[in-house]
């Protein structure tokens, strides 16, 4: 509700943005590596299986061309199975019309597609290589398909399943390592963009005092990075340039008010003066009367209308401490109770919240409490009642003040905290339309705000927000 004591959301802060997109940077380029590293395997390994394939080729090729007839063939496809085992391997030589002549154990690869149609698919090829998968069990195998002219053609199979396994296990160790460097591009990210939002922090914070008027206010150049620092050295003189215009516009007004003050105070004199003087005369003194309680008027005015620009400006001279406002709260409701009492108004105060400490100056949080709760008591008919509540919120305060008065128009509502702003059903009322402009003033340089809820005849309900 008001921009001064709004928390950060983390997930909004640039500092988490660019985390994130180390994080997001490191992860992609982790996978792209991983990726690129498993295809370079996968590659390699294929590679190696395919020239141990074709060299075993070459050994029965030569067998079956001096006599696939003769035993020697026989022999070396029972030393073939021995070594690489019947479930992991297979070799046959079939003829033309896809019988077979010699082969390894089948009955563990079954269906297994014939070399002759897988040749005549590549028209022109004698030699090629395939990859087909197992469907028993999932398994994936690597064929060599051959034609030995006027003997047939030769096939050799072997299992994919160590290969399989050996790039699971690197998927495994690619994942975790993938979850490694994101977790490596968390923290660094997290530590660069503390670094680099070092000094935006601590110009942010410099702001903020101020924004609530300490104009004195520098952030140290300490080497937060060329770009920092030169966001620095701009903030800083811009702070000092500030401070200058606000010294000078505190001179003004201060000259301001002593030039009103002064022949004000000697326009009062000399009211009272002829009052005395005119004793006798009624009329006379009725006048000078008059004349003394106007420029008292007209002085308390100006009294406030310099409190509202120094409030406004950064200007007020603030003595900051820890000021309980349940107890100032308390404190109003017994100034006001007689106030109200003769008015016919019930003056309601929940004192149920406890403790209420914020850091601020007392006597201008007891101004503005004491406009909020005059203001309730002013436009409250007899017979209402005005109830004044505090609760705590996450780092903050909301001080209610609730009443049964006249309301306010809805196309009022954006003005009343506008100097001598008076709705027309406040007219016939004591009072210059400064009040609460000083009150949101005195809010504001307080780091907090005032907001109204309202309709006409239905009573206003007036939220205090002070941070804590």
């Amino acid at each position: 509700m008001f921009s001064a004591v709004e928390r950060f959301k983390p997930g909004h802060t640039l500092a988490f943005k660019l985390t994130l997109f180390y994080a997001l940077f490191f992860g992609l380029l982790a996978l792209a590596g991983g990726l690129l590293q498993l295809q370079l395997v996968r590659t390699h390994v294929l590679s190696e299986l395919d020239d141990d394939i074709a060299r075993q080729k070459d050994v029965f090729v030569r067998v079956v061309i001096q006599g696939a007839e003769s035993t020697a063939l026989a022999d070396e496809l029972r030393g073939f199975e021995t070594s690489c085992g019947k479930t992991d391997c297979f070799a046959r030589l079939t003829d033309g019309k896809g019988v077979v002549r010699s082969s390894t154990d089948m009955s563990l690869w079954p269906d297994m597609p014939l070399p002759g149609p897988l040749l005549l698919s590549h028209p022109g090829t004698q030699s090629l290589f395939s990859t087909i998968d197992l469907p028993d069990d999932r398994r994936k195998a690597r064929l060599l398909s051959v034609f030995i002219p006027s003997h047939g053609y030769f096939q050799l199979g072997v299992s994919l399943a160590e290969s399989e396994a050996l790039f699971a296990n690197f998927r495994h160790y690619g994942l975790l390592m993938l979850a490694t460097m994101l977790t490596f591009g968390l923290a660094i990210g997290w530590l660069l963009a503390r670094k680099a939002m070092k000094g935006v922090a601590a110009v942010t914070r410099a702001s903020r005092n101020v924004a609530a008027g300490r104009f004195s206010e520098r952030v140290a150049v300490s080497g937060y990075g060329r770009e920092i620092d030169e966001l620095v050295r701009a903030f800083n003189l811009m702070v000092e340039r500030v401070q200058t215009v606000m010294g000078e516009m505190r001179q003004v007004n201060d000259n301001i008010g002593h030039d009103l003050r002064s022949p004000l105070t000697r326009i009062r004199g000399m009211a009272e003066s002829a009052a005395i003087d005119c004793e006798s005369h009624a009329e006379g003194a009725a006048m000078a009367g008059d004349i003394v309680e106007e420029c008292d008027h007209l002085m308390q005015m100006i009294d406030t209308m310099l409190d509202i620009s120094e409030a406004e400006t950064g200007l007020s001279r603030m003595h900051f401490e820890t000021v309980d406002m349940n107890q100032l709260l308390d404190q109003a409701m017994d100034l006001f109770a007689s106030v109200a009492e003769d008015k016919g108004i019930a003056l309601a105060f929940d004192d149920s919240a406890g403790p209420a400490n914020i850091e601020g100056d007392r006597r201008k949080l007891q101004r503005l409490l004491a406009n909020l709760i005059d203001n309730a008591i002013k436009y409250t008919p007899a017979g209402g009642w005005v109830r004044v509540g505090l609760h705590h919120e996450p780092g903050r305060i909301c001080i209610e003040v609730i009443d049964t008065g006249i309301g306010i128009e809805v196309a009022s509502l954006p003005h009343i905290f506008e100097r001598f702003y008076r709705c027309d059903q406040s007219r016939h009322q004591a009072g210059n339309g400064l009040g609460l402009s000083l009150a949101q003033a005195i809010a504001r340089s307080h780091g907090g705000g005032i907001a109204v809820n309202s309709k006409p005849g239905g009573g206003s309900v007036f939220s205090l927000i002070l941070p804590t």
